[in-house]
């Protein structure tokens, strides 16, 4: 999102004014002309946030939760220099899309990974809800992350569709993507021997500033309300991570509404930016922070300055 949203004059100051980049109808929309660039000029679409802040979200994720296919020491994701290679895969068609009934997932809770065996780390599974048009994956995907333990969940039918036929065109082919409204539809988490496990990662790049512009309800609740509810039950397992990326909250705001006595979140770490003062607030225009499902025995902690 590029401007930010206004905050409403009615209700909680906590609430952002509804705008059309809160509906589907938007969305839908933006994804079917994109769907449109791309086939004409090859044209993948907009980077939410741009392209650093995608590159410093998945040096995060490097360091975090490495993969053993790729650089031992540091993987380095850059969009200026093109120097990931696509996988080596190819032949992604409308078959690929599958339902996430976690079949062919596994997991493992993040922790430290330094002294994690390859076989370990190949097994760590992330998901993006409101994955657009699927930057962030194939990004993941070409940096070294195993296809197979990667997922996008849109409630959008064109933004799946555009992530197919980029798929198609970068050679990646097994990425798990459905059409799913994370609010409203049933997802299953993954398994592993039959016991529902949930995701190690979830990423949310714009997807919960874009929630907090509907205006829509469900049984009384704002959508909002409701999201960090249901990001608990897809991690379900303790140590899940959840790395939300917003323009529209501050630093102090998402841990208001993600770490509650309901979540059970506990703040995890955050990703640094340069931040500017006005009218004696201090902020900065994104702000990426990883949160954590409840690990027994862990507290509530605040987040370091």
């Amino acid at each position: 999102m590029s401007d930010k949203a206004e905050r409403s004059t009615e209700g909680s100051d906590s609430e952002l004014a509804p705008s059309r980049l809160g509906t589907q109808e938007y969305w839908d929309s933006n994804y079917v002309r994109e769907l449109s660039n791309f086939s004409a000029d090859g044209d993948e679409g907009e980077v939410w946030f741009g392209a650093t802040s995608s590159d410093e979200i998945l040096d995060w994720i490097a360091r975090h939760m490495p993969s053993p296919m790729a650089t031992p020491t540091r993987v380095t994701f850059s969009h200026a220099t093109g120097s990931t290679e696509p996988a080596k895969t190819a032949g992604v068609g409308r078959e690929s899309i599958q339902i996430l009934d976690g079949k062919s997932f596994f997991s493992l809770s993040p922790r430290d990974c330094t002294s994690l065996s390859a076989e370990e780390l190949s097994i760590y599974i992330s998901t993006t809800v409101g994955c657009g048009n699927g930057q962030l994956l194939f990004l993941l995907a070409q940096g070294g992350y195993p296809v197979e333990s990667l997922a996008g969940i849109d409630y959008s039918q064109s933004s799946i569709e555009l992530c197919v036929q980029i798929s198609q065109a970068k050679g990646i082919q097994g990425l798990r993507l459905e059409v799913r409204d994370i609010l409203r539809d049933p997802i299953v988490p993954p398994r592993r021997d039959g016991q529902r496990q949930g995701w190690d990662l979830i990423t949310d790049k714009g997807t919960f500033d874009a929630i907090c512009l509907s205006d829509q309800t469900i049984d009384g609740q704002r959508l909002a309300q409701i999201y960090p509810l249901k990001i608990r039950d897809l991690l379900v397992k303790p140590g899940g991570i959840f790395l939300i990326t917003s323009c529209n909250w501050t630093e102090e705001e998402l841990m208001a509404k993600f770490v509650t006595p309901q979540t059970g979140f506990t703040f995890h770490s955050k990703i640094p930016r340069a931040t500017f003062s006005f009218a004696g607030s201090t902020g900065s225009t994104i702000t990426t922070i990883a949160f954590q499902a409840g690990v027994p025995g862990s507290s509530t902690t605040t987040a370091a300055s």
